[in-house]
């Protein structure tokens, strides 16, 4: 679970960055980021019924709550981020999913990339 600092909870805050924010996609989620003026940056994550039952998208949630948290250390603040679940997404291996997260933050330009470096060596 997310820390409560890195939470997104607010819909109208989340509606903002849906229709304000700058977009990325990927086969298996799609980033919208949108600047704010906190000490770090926050998330929400979104899954449709298109992605599945109830338990698939509560298992999608989680699953990219996760990807995200093992990251925050490495995520520079001050951003809003909305993670939207896509169709694939359930038949995704966590390090799919993982990888995905990384490669959307990363093209986002989100990563401080010396932190991230120093994760992965």
């Amino acid at each position: 679970m997310l820390p409560e600092p890195y939470r997104l909870r607010r819909g109208i805050d989340v509606q903002r960055v849906q229709r304000q924010g700058r977009s990325w996609r990927h086969p298996l989620v799609i980033l919208l980021v949108l600047a704010n003026s906190q000490p770090v940056s926050r998330f929400a994550v979104v899954a449709s019924r298109r992605v599945g039952g109830a338990v698939a998208r509560n298992r999608v949630r989680r699953r990219l709550r996760e990807a995200v948290r093992g990251q925050l250390s490495s995520i520079l603040p001050g951003w809003d981020c909305v993670l939207i679940a896509r169709q694939s997404l359930p038949q995704a291996s966590f390090l799919e999913l993982e990888t995905a997260v990384l490669h959307l933050l990363a093209r986002a330009q989100l990563l401080d990339e010396h932190i991230a470096d120093e994760q992965q060596g």
